[in-house]
């Protein structure tokens, strides 16, 4: 699948393919665990057990490849490290030394969040209680049997890779039974080098205002070498209850703190194929419309919202995530309502049939019959 999205994005040579396949082989696959048939548990990364998502990065300029991964180490999640919380510090380690990546950032980042192998199965008892507490009442939720740590995302770029590094702060706060909203802020203010008091300020205002302190699902930082954390960047991920458009424009300009041009020409845009978005291509009746998911029994999380700070900034950047899982019908009609998604932004897999022949050369034919979807 990794090869035929590669060819698919007509992004990368020969040599950059090899390359890259290369990097999967011998820095990602021995660090994703046993085989899912041989592994403990499942990881739960991804609906299907899998603990790599692939992924397509797409602008109307340039296409590139790119996947998520569960550090699991070469075990998996043991009963000697039962949220593989010291295989993430060690294969973080392993891969900076390998791409020449500064540490600074990561080790603190994992430091703050890390759990004992105790602690990390007093975790494991409390999650069925903690997940029904999300659930509406009277569903029964399917409890998982652990959740990820911590979790690495490769941008395929030409023969490298942009790594970045997330780690879920939902283990600290099951364990406390305290929002780990407070190690987030602290963790935000003591970096070096440090973001604007101001930047940080109004974020946590904002999420405390209309999230609340539980709603932060992870933490992001860029992976680049000392001479460049200056610009890199940390990324907050939060989810809301609502999926309507009004909620996303609340979100993407921080309640109406951030209106700059380019902003009120991106919400243009995104108002535009709303609907798509929630694989509603009939259209939907206004801009409170609020989508229920498909299946409400299940831990769902409407929309997510990423906020990306930089040392020096004023302004978090927010991005959108709609996740189509909870929305969609079948993968054929989700195909359809991408390409109308493509053509609406002037992007060459909008036009004869494109994206579905990237989809279909990928996963196999659209109309196959599959346990769970592929979009994701």
């Amino acid at each position: 699948q990794l090869e035929s999205l590669l060819c698919a994005t007509d992004s990368y040579c020969t040599a950059d393919k090899a390359a890259q396949l290369r990097i999967l082989s011998e820095l990602v696959l021995p660090n994703l665990g046993p085989r899912p048939c041989n592994a403990t548990r499942p990881s739960y990364l991804t609906r299907s057990g899998s603990p790599i998502m692939l992924s397509l990065n797409t602008t109307s300029s340039k296409n590139c490849v790119r996947y998520c991964w569960e550090i699991l180490g070469a075990t998996g999640a043991s009963n000697y490290d039962p949220l593989a919380v010291q295989a993430a510090k060690d294969v973080v380690a392993s891969l900076s030394a390998t791409f020449h990546l500064s540490t600074k950032w990561s080790e603190t980042l994992l430091s703050t969040f890390a759990v004992t192998p105790d602690q990390a199965r007093q975790v494991i008892n409390m999650l069925p209680e903690w997940i029904q507490g999300f659930v509406p009442e009277g569903m029964e939720c399917d409890s998982p049997k652990r959740i990820p740590f911590a979790m690495t995302a490769f941008d395929l770029k030409g023969s490298n890779v942009a790594m970045k590094l997330y780690v879920n702060p939902r283990v600290k706060e099951i364990l406390t039974g305290t929002p780990s909203s407070g190690l987030v802020w602290e963790f935000l203010r003591n970096l070096t080098p440090e973001m604007k008091p101001r930047a940080v300020d109004l974020l946590e205002r904002f999420i405390t205002d209309n999230s609340g302190p539980s709603a932060i699902e992870l933490i992001g930082i860029d992976c680049v070498d000392d001479a460049h954390l200056s610009n890199a960047r940390v990324k907050l991920y939060v989810h809301t209850m609502s999926n309507s458009f009004n909620t996303a424009k609340n979100y993407v300009t921080l309640g109406g703190a951030i209106w700059d041009e380019q902003t009120q020409k991106g919400l243009g845009i995104l108002q535009s194929i709303w609907h798509l978005l929630l694989q509603e291509p009939e259209g939907i009746p206004n801009d409170g419309f609020d989508k229920p998911v498909n299946d409400s029994s299940m831990l769902c999380q409407k929309l997510y919202f990423g906020f990306e700070l930089r040392p020096g900034r004023d302004f978090p950047q927010v991005k959108t995530y709609v996740p189509t899982w909870n929305y969609l019908r079948s993968d054929g009609e989700t195909i359809r309502n991408y390409e109308a998604v493509f053509r609406a932004c002037d992007h060459a897999w909008g036009k004869d049939g494109t994206y579905c022949k990237i989809f279909q050369d990928a996963f196999g034919p659209a109309t196959e019959s599959r346990k769970n979807p592929i979009h994701c």
